[in-house]
């Protein structure tokens, strides 16, 4: 019969050996790091699990409330902007012009025209929008994306943007990108970048490094 050596005490202390035993020493740390990593990789198996069973619910709630937060933070960055302009006499500055539809105002993610700002100026444009991905047999999931354009006449630059959730540890988490590329960029920053992109008519204020000079390396992570 097969005799169960399943631990049911602590484990062995090995800090009172002698130097005779340092090869044995080594081998039981080795033993002991093993066994430690076996059970954080089973531990965060268990953890993905319960995380996957819990994404829908998670994503479907904190999404749309990551989208309104941006929202707000969007039209506090564009009243800054049009309010710190000081146009002199007799010389209009354009200012950023701002439209949502009703559904923002009602907290609406699903009838209506659904939710969706514009922000324009100078020909650049941005919309933010909250949409819902299909998935056959399966809840929809909603996702954050924006549409930008911008350029002068016909040179014109039209970039997308997405921010998407997921679940860590039984929090929400959320990946965000340009262009299928994942960005590094906190989603913090997101809603001035924007309003400074379309004050300036200039997409690369998206993803470029604002620590640096313009032109030096932007945020894309090495994330595939």
């Amino acid at each position: 019969m097969a005799e169960d050596l399943s631990a049911s005490g602590p484990a062995p202390n090995v800090t009172n050996s002698s130097p005779d035993d340092a090869g044995n020493d080594r081998a039981r740390v080795r033993i002991l790091d093993i066994a430690r990593s076996e059970s954080e990789n089973a531990a965060d198996a268990v953890q993905r699990e319960r995380d996957h069973a819990i994404r829908a619910e998670v994503v479907a709630k904190a999404v749309p409330e990551r989208y309104l937060q941006i929202v707000g933070e969007l039209r506090q960055a564009v009243q800054l902007f049009n309010q710190s302009l000081r146009p002199p006499d007799g010389l209009a500055i354009p200012i950023i012009t701002w439209m949502e539809t009703p559904n923002v105002v009602l907290g609406d993610a699903t009838g209506g025209d659904g939710m969706r700002v514009r922000l324009a100026r100078r020909g650049a444009t941005f919309d933010l929008l909250l949409r819902f991905a299909s998935r056959a047999g399966r809840t929809d999931v909603p996702l954050i994306e924006g549409h930008g354009d911008y350029g002068k006449q016909q040179v014109r630059t039209r970039t997308m943007m997405r921010i998407e959730g997921w679940v860590e540890k039984g929090q929400p988490i959320f990946w965000f990108s340009l262009d299928f590329k994942r960005l590094s960029i906190p989603l913090s920053e997101v809603a001035e970048r924007i309003v400074a992109s379309v004050a300036a008519n200039d997409y690369t204020l998206l993803s470029r490094d604002l620590n640096a000079d313009f032109g030096d390396s932007d945020h894309y992570s090495n994330e595939q």
